[in-house]
């Protein structure tokens, strides 16, 4: 497997098993994925479909989660890191720019996992998923959550974050995993210390939920729409009134990507000319 694996993956009969809160999920290499699945106890398997049919749905995917309802299997999570990209581009009309990923590998990994680690977390506080957004930006915590254990910084969480934004600006068909109001939650609110003082996800999900705002679905489109009209193929000129009232915080949370993307100067530039200086101050890397 290309991830550097986490000491706590357990090596089971050629296969690997991770601690999901009180269960296990099997993590499958989709070319030995019909092997695999045998590893599954029945009554878990049998609420798969055939391994063929699974290939299928991955399609081009680089990792694909599978929650099954067992009181020992959380569920399934198959890999293809080959598939993996580099880095991420963007093109509108002020120019080129790059974004480098790296250790794509294990975010990936995380964010599949963070799946699962949601449902958990989320029975755990007598709560359920509502929405495929709401499953992409739980997981996405539980990215920022682990990332922090792992690698004692939150450089790689930042990179998660740039990433969904430069995601959505080159298309707006993104928005469904546009966790960056959460995350520039989470990220103004914990240190990498803070998080490391969460024994679990669940603590983490426990702690931060009643300080958490989410966008309800007419703000997502609205933002969706914006970005768009912004971004889109075409744009050629600032529209000054266009959303007028969703600007600030769109700017508020473009601020740190097009930093690192653009440099401060034109980034800053750039937000003035489009009417969206942020209202209150952008969110900052802490320590």
């Amino acid at each position: 497997m290309a991830i550097a694996l986490a000491a706590s993956l357990l090596l089971s009969s050629g296969f690997l098993w991770e601690d999901v809160a009180s269960q296990q999920a099997l993590i499958c290499e989709r070319d030995i994925l019909a092997t695999c699945l045998e590893a599954l106890p029945q009554s878990a398997r049998s609420q798969l479909p055939n391994s063929q049919l699974l290939q299928l749905s991955m399609g081009a995917r680089a990792a694909m989660v599978l929650p099954i309802l067992h009181r020992e299997i959380a569920g399934v999570l198959v890999t293809d890191f080959d598939k993996l990209p580099h880095k991420r581009s963007v093109n509108w009309g002020t120019g080129h720019y790059s974004l480098a990923l790296n250790r794509q590998d294990e975010l990936t990994y995380w964010h599949e996992l963070g799946h699962l680690e949601a449902i958990a977390a989320m029975q755990s506080l007598n709560l359920q998923i509502n929405s495929t957004y709401q499953h992409e930006w739980l997981s996405d915590l539980y990215l920022v959550w682990r990332v922090a254990n792992e690698t004692n910084s939150l450089d790689l969480a930042w990179q998660q974050y740039h990433r969904r934004n430069i995601d959505v600006i080159a298309n707006t068909e993104f928005m469904s995993h546009w966790s960056v109001p959460i995350l520039a939650q989470a990220l103004q609110h914990y240190s990498v210390k803070q998080l490391q003082s969460f024994d679990s996800f669940n603590a983490f999900l426990t702690d931060f939920w009643p300080l958490l705002t989410v966008p309800n679905d007419d703000s997502i489109a609205e933002f969706s729409s914006l970005i768009q009209r912004t971004f889109g193929a075409g744009t050629v000129q600032p529209l000054p009134g266009y959303m007028y009232w969703r600007k600030p915080d769109l700017g508020r949370y473009l601020e740190p990507t097009l930093i690192k993307i653009m440099g401060q100067s034109s980034a800053k530039h750039w937000l003035a000319e489009q009417n969206m200086q942020p209202e209150t101050p952008s969110i900052a890397p802490r320590l």
